[in-house]
């Protein structure tokens, strides 16, 4: 019987993963899919890739608050009228997979599952919170070589404004996110009911690294390291 389950979830997972896989704006929502699409998400290859003179003016920004404890993503898309939409998706407590008991295939998909809210930002908030991304130099260019461990709590923050692409990333650990100007606001725009994980002082990550647990989502440790580029991520 164990067998069985082990292989209706598998098969649960696979088939919710790849039919979320197909809708762009929800590749990172179940857990295979955000397996495979996870690191490209946080570097916006895909923004990236379509940022040209005539192009769509929009945002991602990634707030990792331990990445099994909290991820928070927030994508804007800046509309000529100076309103911009802002959708909102929120992991939480996905917590140590070994220690879920899977009543039915459906269950396996809980602890991943991506809640999600919506905001439209009037002229004014628009115009403020640009302003306050442009305090926090969020269009780049990022400190090359900086390393954002799953474990840590660190801000991305891709961009494409007028055919021109951005790249910026902030660590706590290393300053106390002393430039990030543009964090209370986004929560407080926030419209999904789950308390954001704030970030507080730790031992430094590879003390916190537990490295017998399996390679994702189980532990205190996931054990994989983003490292910043020029303009953006280096290849993994």
């Amino acid at each position: 019987m164990k067998w069985m389950v082990t292989v209706t979830v598998g098969m649960a997972l696979f088939v919710a993963g790849s039919a979320s896989a197909q809708r762009a704006d929800r590749n990172v929502e179940q857990p295979i899919a955000r397996s495979w699409n996870w690191f490209a998400y946080v570097g916006a290859n895909d923004i990236r890739e379509a940022c040209k003179p005539g192009g769509r003016n929009r945002l991602r920004l990634i707030y990792n608050a331990l990445y099994e404890e909290q991820v928070r993503t927030y994508e804007i898309f800046l509309q000529p009228d100076g309103f911009a939409g802002m959708n909102i998706g929120v992991l939480a407590d996905q917590g140590n997979v070994a220690n879920i008991t899977i009543g039915k295939a459906a269950d396996a998909l809980g602890p991943w599952t991506m809640k999600r809210g919506e905001r439209l930002l009037n002229v004014d908030e628009t115009r403020e919170l640009v302003g306050l991304l442009e305090a926090s130099a969020a269009f780049g260019p990022p400190r090359d070589g900086l390393k954002l461990p799953d474990n840590d709590f660190w801000w991305t923050v891709a961009s494409c404004r007028n055919g021109v692409w951005g790249f910026q990333a902030y660590h706590y650990p290393t300053d106390g996110f002393a430039n990030v100007k543009f964090a209370e606001r986004l929560f407080a725009w926030d419209t999904v009911p789950v308390a954001v994980n704030r970030p507080r002082k730790l031992e430094p990550s590879e003390l916190r690294r537990d490295f017998n647990a399996p390679m994702y989502h189980a532990g205190s440790a996931n054990r994989w390291i983003l490292v910043v580029g020029k303009d953006g991520l280096r290849p993994r």
